[in-house]
């Protein structure tokens, strides 16, 4: 009986599928807490969660932080990072606002700027981080004398303006690491032939799409003429390169968009359906 007892405690002790999750986790940062007051990115917090996984890993993306204790400022990109059911993830978003100061018990990893979130956070303050956050949030723009003034969306991390497609408003941008100049002469080049653009860009989708569309499809099957003439255009990518992604949306999608992406040379060469 004496094997037998034991196999059946060493069963017992086996931790389950969420709490190897929970230790894997863990080992990957150092044991010792500290007070950490930061700055939280202009993202938001996000979220994901692997095949297989009990709980959603979510990342709140910092702009700055500091360590409460010796009052040290790194302005430096760094990620705060917890493991969470569906209830604490909710709770936590209320908690972890985008351009805010937090103030939270964590532990360093052992690589990287990452920090584990191991208390609950609160409001925090400090004169420096304030100084970074003001400067966070004041308003980034570059002119254009033909395609007008962009904003930098520090969400998407992006350049972007209203312009006329199609007698329709549509939003046009470029990233932010790109060379300001090449994308506005690959725009202006994009919006000197609009009409055509517009055109290969919807009929693109229906060609490679269609048949995709109808297999999800309950009701009466969509027809070429039907989604081609519904499709418009709804926001422009173009990078200096002469890159280029086309969203475009109709009331046949049930919320979902098209996206194509080509260049300016090749035109048009994928096309997909995002939800």
């Amino acid at each position: 009986m004496w094997p037998f007892g034991k196999k059946k405690e060493k069963e017992q002790q086996e931790p389950s599928a969420r709490e190897q999750q929970v230790q894997q986790f863990a080992q990957q940062f150092e044991a010792e807490e500290f007070t950490l007051v930061a700055v939280t990115g202009p993202e938001g917090l996000r979220s994901g969660k692997e095949d297989g996984q009990e709980l959603t890993t979510l990342y709140i993306p910092l702009t700055a932080w500091m360590d409460d204790y010796d009052g040290v400022v790194h302005e430096q990109a760094a990620v705060l990072t917890a493991l969470a059911d569906d209830a604490l993830e909710e709770f936590l978003r209320s908690r972890l606002p985008r351009d805010f100061i937090i103030k939270v018990e964590a532990r360093a990893a052992l690589e990287g700027n990452r920090f584990q979130l191991v208390g609950m956070p609160e409001p925090g303050f400090d004169p420096e981080l304030k100084a970074i956050l003001d400067r966070q949030k004041t308003p980034v723009t570059v002119q254009d004398e033909e395609l007008g003034t962009f904003t930098l969306s520090r969400t998407a991390n992006w350049f972007e303006t209203d312009i006329k497609w199609m007698d329709r408003n549509v939003l046009l941008a470029f990233d932010a690491g790109q060379e300001q100049e090449a994308c506005f002469a690959a725009a202006r080049k994009l919006l000197a032939d609009s009409a055509d653009w517009d055109e290969r860009m919807r009929e693109f989708a229906v060609e490679n799409l269609l048949d995709e569309l109808n297999e999800q499809q309950e009701d009466e099957p969509l027809t070429r003429e039907e989604l081609l003439e519904s499709l418009e255009a709804e926001s422009i990518l173009v990078d200096g390169e002469g890159g280029l992604t086309v969203w475009l949306g109709s009331d046949l999608l049930w919320g979902r968009s098209i996206q194509v992406t080509g260049s300016l040379e090749a035109g048009p060469e994928q096309a997909k359906i995002e939800e």
